[in-house]
């Protein structure tokens, strides 16, 4: 017999779980709403960015606050490069060369990582992140609580840049129609490499949090980039804020999974909704265009 407070702790669990998948997402949400690249090695990107708050807080005694501009930085060089040097020549081919490629870029940065990290788990341990706090019978801590708020800090932050800049609206109405835009005077090549840049920064600012609430390591980032692209599903092609509310349902329903039925069923109930969503609204829960 599962005990409502069992219950109320896998809930509150599934909803702070949720809002981490939304951050770990938003990257490659971003990327393929508005470039329509899937980038296979976001996952990658991703963990390389934990790693330097990892590598800082070592070496330095950085705090991974600190080093959160680092990380964006370090994602967003290795976005801007893999753009450059890469997509930028296969961007009018079909979409199997950009997989390929980005599949490729993947591999590489999680051989790289390898190679100056090791296959040893690594964790970014911060005393203060590490507090427990209590609801009750319900417990948490800090770094969930922040990383929650942080979360929902860039998913907005992300929504007003696209709403509310110059650069934004450019990337918007890129996105919409290159054509028009280009005849517009907008440089879309800029466009599209900015676009690719701000999503290896988005994916280098979640490292630290990934470090913080669990582990790092050169094989994670392949499950990730699948686990963010479930996600872009169920959101919806170009709905950033929708990314939330999708992250928490699928962190509460592989909570409650857990709960009542299995541990090793908390995957496959993932699999089970993205297969759902396709077949009952391909658009997405929160589906629309940028």
């Amino acid at each position: 017999m599962v005990s409502a407070s069992s219950v109320a702790q896998s809930l509150l669990s599934g909803l702070l779980e949720g809002a981490n998948y939304a951050l770990y997402s938003l990257g490659l949400a971003f990327v393929f709403g508005i470039l329509r690249i899937i980038n296979l090695a976001h996952g990658e990107v991703l963990v390389l960015g934990g790693y330097v708050a990892y590598w800082l807080l070592l070496r330095w005694g950085l705090g991974p606050l600190l080093s959160l501009p680092l990380a964006a930085l370090a994602g967003g060089a290795t976005g801007l490069v893999t753009y450059r040097v890469f997509l930028r020549r296969v961007r009018a081919a079909p979409e199997l060369n950009t997989l390929i490629l980005t599949f490729g870029v993947g591999i590489f940065l999680a051989n790289l990582i390898l190679q100056l990290w090791t296959a040893d788990l690594r964790s970014i341990d911060v005393d203060w992140l590490q507090e427990p706090l209590a609801l009750g019978p319900i417990r948490m801590s800090t770094g969930e609580v922040a990383a929650l708020a942080f979360s929902l800090a860039a998913v907005l932050g992300l929504h007003l840049f696209l709403g509310r800049t110059r650069a934004g609206l450019a990337i918007r109405v890129t996105a919409i129609d290159r054509d028009s835009a280009a005849l517009s005077g907008i440089d879309v090549e800029r466009v599209d490499r900015r676009a690719f840049a701000i999503g290896g920064v988005l994916a280098g600012v979640a490292g630290p949090v990934l470090g913080i609430l669990a582990h790092l390591s050169p094989s994670v980032g392949a499950p990730l980039t699948v686990k963010a692209f479930i996600l872009t599903v169920l959101a919806g092609v170009g709905s950033m804020p929708g990314l939330i509310a999708a992250g928490m349902i699928l962190g509460v329903g592989e909570a409650l999974t857990v709960t009542f039925v299995s541990s090793s069923l908390r995957e496959l109930f993932g699999f089970a909704l993205f297969l759902g969503i396709l077949m009952a609204r391909p658009s997405g829960l929160f589906g629309q265009r940028i």
